[in-house]
């Protein structure tokens, strides 16, 4: 499917100390608009599949000889190790920017380790700022958020910190036509995860909420799209939308019991953190529903529901798990291999978490075993 330039703009946008870039051909200006930023030794944080691919040359080749390495073992949920090796290696190739390029795991990995360099920073060992270029839609290369696991403790840690937000955020649709189905549907209910918990967010303003609705809207419509139709541009694009503004508004009102839990289950279980939005969400939005009914009625139209009845919450609620269905994602706890008997003591770790603390609805040991024995 082709696509006028009308549809997909060239967009270039300030978003607080982030430039947000949006374009095809968008990371053919990679050097410039790191110059830009202020860099000009960049250090590419990946995957082994995209750094020895097509999208690891296209970026090498425009970075050119401002590339002064690479590192290409960044692995699910940023495990402490993978910090420790990519910060000695860039800081011995004096890096001033480490760019994230793939999913939430490099771009994490990158922000991990500048958050690392930034507070062991002196003269000798400079710091580094983060660039990201997303090809899935978890929308941490808008934030401030990143979380590493300890591997033998099977805890994950999130932080946030302002330093490590990227200072570049560049959309490339023509980097994710080669993004598989399966984590484009899994990154894209991330996506929508975070526009739902800004819904309901306790400090959301009307803009922020205004913001997911429009998100939402985006990837509710454009994702089963993507997943039917992979290498259509069009449908790349919008998807980088409405993630980037899903990551916006995420960075402004942060998370609640639904996050909370996943990283908990990711921690713990090394799950892919996109499946277990889609196994918890429709469970822990069920939870919610005492405090989010009204602004559940504002999701019922991009879900096409109708907006009216005292159900219509629970109606949304069955609409959301019916998307991920749909998009053939694991609906179920179980099917990850987590045993039932581990449930009450994954509620007890996520009660610790600052994310489930924040949830609008409080959380007790018991709410959260009821949201985690429902996923199941």
């Amino acid at each position: 499917m082709r696509a006028s330039k009308t549809a997909m703009p060239f967009v270039e946008r300030p978003e607080g100390e982030t430039l947000i870039v949006l374009g095809a051909g968008a990371v053919d200006r990679l050097r410039a608009l790191l110059v830009r930023v202020r860099a000009t030794r960049a250090y590419v944080v990946t995957g082994s599949t995209l750094a020895t691919g097509s999208v690891g040359d296209r970026v090498r080749r425009a970075l050119g000889d401002a590339l002064v390495g690479t590192y290409a073992g960044s692995r699910p949920h940023v495990p402490d190790k993978t910090v420790d090796e990519l910060v000695q290696d860039a800081r011995s190739r004096r890096a001033d920017v480490l760019v994230g390029l793939g999913g939430g795991s490099p771009i994490g990995t990158a922000k991990a380790a500048a958050f690392r360099l930034f507070e062991s920073r002196d003269a000798a060992s400079p710091a580094a700022i983060v660039a990201a270029i997303p090809t899935t839609y978890s929308g941490s290369e808008v934030t401030p958020f990143f979380g590493t696991t300890d591997l033998d403790q099977g805890r994950k840690s999130v932080l946030r910190s302002d330093p490590v937000r990227p200072r570049l955020a560049l959309y490339d649709p023509e980097l994710a036509l080669d993004t598989p189905a399966d984590l484009t549907a899994s990154t894209g209910v991330n996506a929508l995860a975070h526009c739902v918990e800004a819904l309901y967010a306790k400090g959301a303003t009307d803009a922020d909420r205004s913001m997911s609705l429009r998100a939402a809207g985006r990837l509710i419509g454009d994702l089963p799209l993507a997943v039917r139709e992979p290498r259509t541009l069009l449908y790349r694009y919008r998807l980088f939308e409405g993630s980037m503004e899903a990551g916006l508004v995420l960075a402004k009102v942060g998370m609640g019991v639904h996050h909370g839990l996943c990283h908990v289950l990711g921690g713990r279980y090394r799950a892919p953190h996109g499946v277990l939005n889609g196994i918890i969400l429709p469970h822990a939005m069920r939870f919610n529903l005492p405090v989010a009914g009204a602004v559940y009625r504002d999701l019922a139209r991009p879900l096409r529901l109708e907006a009216r009845g005292a159900d219509v919450g629970e109606k949304v609620c069955d609409a959301v798990a019916d998307l991920v269905r749909a998009l053939s994602l694991p609906t179920r706890l179980r099917l990850l291999g987590i045993p039932k008997t581990d449930l009450p003591s994954v509620a007890e770790a996520a009660l610790s978490s600052r994310s489930v603390q924040a949830n609008p609805r409080p959380v007790t040991r018991e709410g959260a075993l009821e949201i985690l024995e429902a996923a199941w």
